[in-house]
This record gives structure tokens, C-alpha cells and sequence, in this order.
């Protein structure tokens, strides 16, 4: 018996025409010019997928379903991960849907679930912009880093840090598991995507200050960015 399968989703508009975005998700040519560093693509039903992200991040999966300028499907290797496009004709272009099913989103971390809706939201970003304006943008995604694992702080505004990096430049600031970060240079924080958006408009080398809650008393903490981990 197959597991139900939870899932989540992102979407954005893009003022383009239906082939263009048709194309931009499906041919390895132009997946190339706003998502991918390498795609090789067998669009056909049954046919493989492979595509290299940047920043040592890469997925390969099988086309299971295709409705040609509509959606399609692209399931993970061991079947247990499904990722599924979707584009619809709206009033200002074509809103594009990229919902994620698999049967252990339910068991996943809330802090895991919004790394991966952020990340598929910057590069939607991008595809916005490369169609839109011309610009590619990735140089300006993943930039910097302070080496914190962290979630939205459920009922309140900010982000709850989760771990710190032993030796990060969080460490060496003085954050702690379970502070909440408030804002970035007087920059209110509402939660885990605002931080990473507020994080990445940073320069590495710079130092922010990071106004923190503790325990109820609020701190103002000095800290490096350090530059991202894995470069792109």
C-alpha cells in the first residue's frame, strides 16, 4: 500500500509567456540561465532527470507524469520524494507552483522544511528576474553565513536559533541555542526567510549587530559574516 504523501508548496508569478516559462523549466539551455550550473534533462515520461543547483547541491529524479504546458512530475531515484511543476495562466503572466510531496514531510523539521521552501523561493526569484528584467541573481543568494541552524519563532515575531557552528562567527559572537533573533542592523526579523533574505543583503566581512532575545532579556550581540560555506 502506497504511504499518503504530505506536501508543501511555493508559487510565484512571472510576467512571461507560457512557452517561455514552459521552456525555462524544462530545457536544459534555459533551466541553465536562471536555476541550474548543469541540467541534463530526458523530458519524456520515464525519461531522467539531472541537475546540478550550485553550492554542492544537486538532484536527480525520473519524469513520471507530463501535461505539456501545463505540469509535470519528477520523482526521486528511490521514489520517495516527488517534485511537481506546475503553471497556470493568471491576470499580470503565468503562476508557476512548485509543490513537494513525500511521505516523511510530516517527521521533517519545521527549522529543514523552511530551508528548502527558502531556497526554492530564491531561485523562483531568479527566474523572475532573468525573464522579467534581464539579470541573474544568483550571485547575490547563499553569500553569507554566521553558522546557526534556526526556525521561526512560532507565536512571535523572529527566529529561534536552534544550533551553533563550534568556531562559527556566531559562536565567537556569543549566540546561543534557543535565542531569538529579533533584528539585523534595526532590521525587524519576522522569521526564518527574513533573516536569510536581511543575511544574504549583507557583505561578507561585515559586521552586523543582531538584537536578541534571552530568556526575556534582549541583548545586543556584534557578529562577523562570514562567507558561505559551500561556494557556489
Amino acid at each position: 500500500m502506497n504511504k499518503i504523501k504530505d506536501s508543501v508548496k511555493r508559487e510565484i508569478v512571472i510576467n512571461a509567456t507560457l512557452i517561455e516559462v514552459w521552456d525555462a523549466l524544462t530545457k536544459p539551455e534555459h533551466l541553465n540561465r536562471w536555476y541550474t550550473k548543469n541540467a541534463e534533462i530526458d523530458f519524456c515520461v520515464g525519461g531522467k532527470g539531472y541537475m546540478n543547483h550550485g553550492w554542492g547541491a544537486t538532484t536527480e529524479g525520473i519524469f513520471t507524469e507530463i501535461d505539456a504546458m501545463k505540469r509535470f512530475a519528477i520523482q526521486s531515484m528511490d521514489g520517495d520524494f516527488t517534485t511537481i511543476t506546475s503553471l497556470m495562466e493568471v491576470e499580470n503572466g503565468i503562476k508557476v507552483s512548485i509543490e513537494y510531496q513525500a511521505s516523511f514531510l510530516s517527521e521533517m523539521s519545521q527549522a529543514i522544511k523552511e530551508n528548502m521552501l527558502f531556497g526554492t523561493g530564491q531561485f523562483l526569484e531568479n527566474l523572475k528576474s532573468v525573464y522579467e528584467t534581464g539579470e541573474d541573481i544568483r550571485a547575490k543568494l547563499w553569500k553569507g553565513w554566521i553558522g546557526i541552524t534556526h526556525t521561526t519563532n512560532e507565536g512571535a515575531i523572529g527566529t529561534r536559533v536552534l544550533t551553533v557552528k563550534k568556531g562559527s562567527v556566531a559562536a565567537a559572537a556569543g549566540i546561543e541555542p534557543g535565542d531569538i533573533i529579533k533584528e539585523i542592523d534595526r532590521e525587524e526579523i519576522v522569521g526564518y526567510e527574513s533573516f536569510g533574505r536581511a543575511l544574504n543583503k549583507k557583505a561578507v566581512n561585515q559586521t552586523v549587530t543582531l538584537t536578541i532575545e534571552r530568556k526575556s532579556e534582549k541583548l545586543e550581540l556584534s557578529c562577523l559574516v562570514d562567507a558561505y560555506p559551500v561556494s557556489y
